[in-house]
């Protein structure tokens, strides 16, 4: 008998979402049997009170060409069916119920530390699922690359590289601002690739008096400066130079005193630490105007991207991998990955593991990463 099969793309949008849908009802179709319903909004969809109106009946002919096409066709969502309160009110056997309904025997999805989370939430009450890794942030476990990192990482240097190139002109200070909520990957690829003099990451808190004086040195000895940050960036409320900074400007005292907003899954909503660095800046260098420092922000420039072929060949070979789990050895309950050259798949609760950047100090350093000479109590 012919399985039925739901796709879903739950948490931030990438490249190579598509190539791996595509990839995945094409090998279902044709070596399994298999019939393909993609489920807008993820998990909201799948708990939806009408969950037939999020389906989008997927088979080979209506796949073709999807790989090159950015973002995901089936949106997205960051709902989580698994919060306390959430479990309170039913969802999780809504969802159970509205999958049997539609008549669905596994999950095929792609997704981040959120997503995959949830997954394994969904795995636990019984119900086959499969996971891709996907997000520009590379913070999953049990696979070096994720989809949407090497596009991701590929525009974002042409960027700051044109960033830089500006700033010289004009023999100005420039910020980039780049996604990484707990892990630095994007910010410090990026800036090694596009010739950054200075990188942050959360991994390494920022104490600011060092920190602008080694902009300094840079700005005084090249008469520009052109920094790549991670918008996790940590820095400290009690840091003399933040306290001299809220005094001093309304901008840094708004944004230190602004509480992020939660995400279903506790994470706060992060960006804007250039706006603040780039007051703190102007006003430990004692510049005279705002314009000697410039701040870009790629944040979601860098999600909707058209995928790059290395994430277009990844999503196609995630997607052969794990229809072949779920449909051929019919296995459930983990996510594949690639390590090396070889496509091998991770437990759940293995992936779900922290990966952010564990590099020496040195090397780091050698990259163009700024290392404190020591550590305060910081803000995320």
């Amino acid at each position: 008998m012919s399985r039925k099969i739901a796709l879903i793309t739950g948490g931030g949008d990438c490249p190579g979402i598509n190539a791996f849908l595509a990839s995945a009802v094409r090998r279902g179709n044709r070596e399994y049997g298999a019939s393909f319903v993609g489920v807008r909004n993820a998990f909201a969809g799948l708990a939806a009170d009408d969950p037939e109106k999020y389906l989008l009946p997927l088979d080979t002919e209506s796949v073709v060409g999807l790989e090159n096409r950015s973002s995901t066709i089936l949106e997205s969502s960051r709902f989580n069916p698994f919060t306390e309160d959430n479990i309170a009110k039913g969802y999780p056997e809504k969802m159970l119920k509205n999958l049997k309904h539609l008549g669905i025997d596994g999950v095929l999805g792609t997704g981040g530390n959120d997503t995959i989370l949830s997954a394994l939430r969904l795995e636990e009450r019984g119900f086959p699922t499969v996971m891709a890794p996907k997000s520009i942030d590379n913070d999953v476990s049990g696979t070096d690359v994720m989809l949407g990192f090497r596009t991701a990482i590929s525009f974002g240097a042409q960027a700051a590289r044109s960033t830089a190139d500006s700033a010289r002109a004009h023999r100005r200070i420039s910020l980039v601002e780049v996604m990484g909520r707990h892990a630095g990957w994007l910010a410090l690829e990026i800036g090694v690739a596009s010739g950054a003099d200075l990188i942050t990451i959360p991994e390494k808190p920022v104490e600011l008096a060092g920190f602008c004086a080694e902009v300094g040195r840079i700005y005084e000895e090249c008469r520009c400066a052109n920094i790549v940050i991670a918008e996790g960036t940590s820095i400290s409320y009690d840091d003399p130079v933040i306290v001299k900074a809220r005094k001093k400007s309304d901008v840094v005292r708004a944004l230190m005193e602004e509480t992020p907003e939660i995400d279903a899954f506790g994470n706060p909503k992060l960006g804007g630490i250039s706006q603040i660095l780039r007051r703190v800046l102007r006003i430990e260098l004692g510049l005279k105007k705002i314009e000697e420092v410039r701040t870009t922000d790629l944040g979601f420039t860098l999600r909707g991207l058209a995928p790059a072929a290395d994430d277009i060949i990844l999503g196609i070979r995630f997607g052969i991998k794990t229809a072949d789990i779920l449909l051929g050895e019919k296995r459930s309950g983990v996510m594949v990955g690639i390590n090396g050259l070889e496509i091998e798949e991770a437990s759940f609760e293995e992936a779900l593991k922290p990966k952010t950047v564990h590099r020496s100090d040195r090397e780091l350093q050698a990259l163009g990463v700024f290392i404190s000479s020591s550590s305060q109590n910081t803000r995320p």
